[in-house]
């Protein structure tokens, strides 16, 4: 009976876990970093660091991840707090997300103006002219062409004239410069008046309206306008 009192004894320090010190905590970080503190040993596949409560980094310890049994270099718990977490040094997510915005607006910007191509001109300069009855026009030139204004015809003492008598007074229109600013309405109301001639001709004049309406149009599309 003492052999066996004497015996147990003995193997009761070894039966107990090698951990059971309740001033050991253990840190355990998994493979995707994140932190777990408890009071038992680490589970497999995870790194684990050995600590004394209280006591000062100096004293931790740490072992490898999984079973290997060979220790790995001792880890302090400020080198816990300032090592950078993964994917830290690319940024956050929010700044890459912003990067990649901007380089997209970038490049969608270089797209559109070589698509568009090299900066158009403004369009030529054009005058608005005032006709003799109010009406007004627009015309590419400052001297308006000369019009031809009928004038009424009395015979020798006021008689009647001969109804083949016919008399017109040469006229020009009042014209003035058109703002830069408005040019490009002023030259869009004239090809829409171009239409308008072509529309309406007639065929022996077809083909002088449709070549003037395609000149004004050529002008607008050589120049920093919309054609409408």
């Amino acid at each position: 009976m003492k052999t066996w009192i004497c015996l147990a004894a003995l193997l009761l320090p070894t039966a107990l876990p090698a951990f059971a010190n309740e001033d050991i905590v253990f840190r355990c970080t998994d493979a995707n970093g994140k932190v777990a503190v408890q009071d038992a040993p680490c589970p497999s596949g995870t790194a684990q660091i050995i600590q004394r409560r209280g006591a000062s980094g100096a004293s931790t310890a740490s072992t490898a991840l999984g079973d290997s049994p060979a220790p790995a270099p001792a880890v302090l718990d400020s080198d816990l707090l300032t090592a950078p977490q993964p994917g830290a040094a690319a940024g956050s997510g929010d700044a890459i997300l912003d990067s990649d915005v901007i380089r997209a607006r970038a490049a969608a910007d270089a797209q559109a103006s070589a698509a568009a191509g090299p900066d158009r001109p403004a369009p030529p300069v054009i005058f608005r002219c005032t006709a003799s009855g109010g009406g007004q026009y627009f015309h590419e030139y400052e001297a308006a062409p000369p019009r031809c204004v009928v004038m009424s015809i009395s015979g020798l003492g006021g008689s009647i004239a001969p109804g083949t008598a016919a008399s017109c007074e040469m006229v020009r229109d009042a014209c003035s410069e058109v703002d830069e600013a408005q040019r490009c309405g002023a030259w869009q109301q004239r090809l829409r008046d171009a239409r308008g001639r072509e529309s309406f001709a007639t065929p022996d004049i077809q083909p002088q309206a449709r070549a003037e309406r395609l000149r004004v149009q050529a002008v607008l599309e050589a120049s920093s306008c919309s054609v409408p």
